[in-house]
């Protein structure tokens, strides 16, 4: 069985872990971009998203595929080495949170694609989010059971999937209307398929602490963990939905997520409009 990550103790100091959303790191301590040495095109895209949009961030090199290689003789984790590349990228995140004595982090994938207004909608969900939080998910691939809305869309979108002109113009409609919904955040159950999450500096220590033990007993990767220590109650995590940044990629067939307004976008710098797009990844198929 794996070690525990613990939840903060209920007398253990819980500073608020934001700022002013409006900022250039909208509304953290520090903005960490993780790119990847072998994918230099999506960096140069999120540099042009981060002067667009006035991010401030600190960019990291995701480890190499060689590095974590070596990583895994030396220490004997059990991931492969693909997903230990991620954990251990990851790791020195949190351990240069700890020796810093960040407050709060947001580390986003370099390849992705955010909303034009991702301030007011970072304002929004940090105005409304409880206290005390460990971790905030903001870009998720997936949807989940406890989201606002997902259920009663999903039934939605099986019952009107006909070719019924009627039953078309109402899922135009229903599809803008969930789109277009108000930012809000919801104590999240399972996050999955994470390329954007907030950490706050309890969360970062104990990571820094234990993730590295884990990996010698545990092959998940790096998403899994993350998702199950929220789970099973060993960290109080929210979500924001809609999520306002969505995996990006330019593969052929690749399946990029809805966007209302995408900042790529607006500068040429992606061809398609994720308006079209399903909100999730496994909602393709539903959304079409």
């Amino acid at each position: 069985m794996p070690p525990q990550i613990y939840r903060s103790q209920p007398n253990e100091p819980q500073p608020r872990i934001y700022s002013d959303a409006m900022n250039s790191t909208l509304g953290f301590q520090r903005v960490y971009v993780v790119y990847s040495a072998s994918d230099p095109s999506s960096l140069e895209n999120f540099k042009s998203i981060a002067v667009l949009l006035d991010i401030d961030a600190r960019y990291i090199e995701q480890t190499s595929i060689e590095r974590a290689n070596t990583l895994q003789r030396q220490h004997a984790y059990l991931a492969n080495p693909v997903e230990i590349a991620e954990l251990d990228t990851h790791a020195r995140i949190y351990a240069h949170m700890a020796r810093h004595d960040i407050q709060s982090a947001l580390i986003i994938q370099s390849s992705v694609d955010m909303e034009l207004d991702i301030k007011l909608r970072m304002a929004s969900a940090l105005g409304d989010i409880p206290d005390p939080y460990d971790m905030l998910f903001v870009g998720r691939h997936y949807a989940e059971p406890t989201e606002p809305q997902v259920q009663e869309m999903m039934t939605f979108l099986r019952q009107t999937n006909s070719s019924d002109p009627s039953a078309q113009m109402q899922r135009v409609w229903a599809k803008r209307e969930f789109a277009s919904r108000k930012t809000r955040v919801y104590l999240s159950s399972f996050p999955s398929g994470i390329s954007a999450y907030a950490i706050g500096r309890q969360m970062a220590r104990r990571l820094h602490h234990r993730l590295r033990v884990r990996m010698t007993v545990d092959k998940h990767d790096l998403d899994f963990i993350l998702a199950d220590v929220a789970m099973v109650g060993l960290s109080i995590a929210y979500s924001m939905s809609p999520s306002p940044i969505a995996a990006y990629t330019t593969r052929h067939g690749s399946d990029n997520q809805l966007l209302t307004h995408s900042a790529l976008h607006v500068m040429s710098l992606r061809q398609d409009d994720p308006a079209m797009l399903s909100p999730y990844k496994d909602w393709a198929s539903m959304w079409a």
